[in-house]
C-alpha cells in the first residue's frame, strides 16, 4: 500500500479525506492526519508519506509554510494543495515551490483520487534526483502535460512558468513541445481548458462565466470567444445541444 497524509484544522473536512474517500481503490492508506503545519511535519517525519493532501489556511505553520520545509527535507513527497476560491492568489507561490497539484475547492472524491494516482504514478517514473536538464524530451513533455493537468486553471500558468518548474528556457521548452507533440504550448493549454468547461457545462449549473473562471478565463467575453473558437457554439448553446 502507498502511503498518505491529510491536513486540515476544520476537523469536519480532514475526517471526511479521511474516511470518506475510497483511498483503497488505488492501493492508499492513509497513515497520519493534522491539523495545521507544525503538527504535519511532526508527522511527516515519523511516517513518511508519499503523498500529503493539505488545506492552506491553517494556524502557527500555513500549508505553503509547511510544504516549504517539507519539500526542502523530502524532495521527492508529493504535495497536494487544496485552496478556496480566496486564496488562488497563493498559486503563484505553489508553483515555484514545487507542490505536484493545486486544486480548487470542493473537489470531488474522484479529482483527488485521479490526483493521488498520478502523483503516486510519477513518484514510480521519476529517477531519484529528478534532473529536468537530463531527461529525454518525451519525459519532459510527460512532465509538462503533467503541470498543465494539474495547474491549467491557474490564470498565471505560463510558458515561463512551466519552464521554471521544469528547469528549462521558455524558448527551448517552446521548441521541444512543438516538436514533441505537434502543437504548441499555448494550444494545449487552451484544449486542455475547453475541454475541462466541457464537462462542467454538462455536469453542473454554474454559470457560463463561472465555468470560464474554473478553467483559468477571468474574462468571460475572452472565454466565450475562445469557446466558440474551439466547438462552434457558445458556452450556452453547447449546454442546450447537449441537454
Amino acid at each position: 500500500m502507498h502511503s498518505l497524509m491529510v491536513v486540515d484544522d476544520e476537523f469536519n473536512i480532514r475526517d471526511g479525506l479521511v474516511n470518506a474517500v475510497p483511498w483503497h481503490t488505488i492501493g492508499v492508506e492513509v497513515v497520519a492526519e493534522a491539523r495545521d503545519g507544525l503538527e504535519a511535519l511532526d508527522q511527516a517525519r515519523k511516517f513518511h508519506p508519499e503523498v500529503v493532501v493539505t488545506d492552506i489556511s491553517m494556524d502557527e505553520m500555513n500549508g505553503l509554510e509547511f510544504a516549504e520545509v517539507l519539500l526542502r527535507e523530502r524532495p521527492a513527497t508529493k504535495i497536494i494543495i487544496l485552496s478556496g476560491y480566496g486564496e488562488f492568489a497563493y498559486a503563484q507561490r505553489a508553483i515555484h515551490l514545487r507542490v505536484f497539484a493545486y486544486l480548487l475547492k470542493p473537489v470531488s472524491p474522484e479529482e483527488l483520487l485521479a490526483q493521488v494516482a498520478q502523483a503516486l504514478k510519477t513518484l514510480e517514473d521519476e529517477p531519484a534526483a529528478p534532473d529536468a536538464a537530463a531527461l529525454t524530451g518525451r519525459a519532459v513533455i510527460r512532465r509538462a502535460q503533467e503541470y498543465l493537468e494539474a495547474y491549467y486553471a491557474d490564470q498565471e500558468t505560463s510558458l515561463d512558468t512551466l519552464a521554471e518548474h521544469l528547469g528549462l528556457t521558455p524558448a527551448y521548452l517552446s521548441k521541444l513541445f512543438k516538436s514533441e507533440t505537434g502543437r504548441n504550448y499555448s494550444e494545449a493549454l487552451a484544449d486542455l481548458r475547453i475541454d475541462r468547461a466541457k464537462h462542467l457545462l454538462l455536469t453542473t449549473n454554474l454559470r457560463s462565466s463561472e465555468v470560464g473562471d474554473r478553467v483559468g478565463y477571468s474574462n468571460p467575453q475572452y472565454f466565450a470567444t475562445a469557446f466558440r473558437k474551439a466547438t462552434g457554439h457558445s458556452p450556452s448553446e453547447f449546454r442546450e445541444l447537449h441537454p
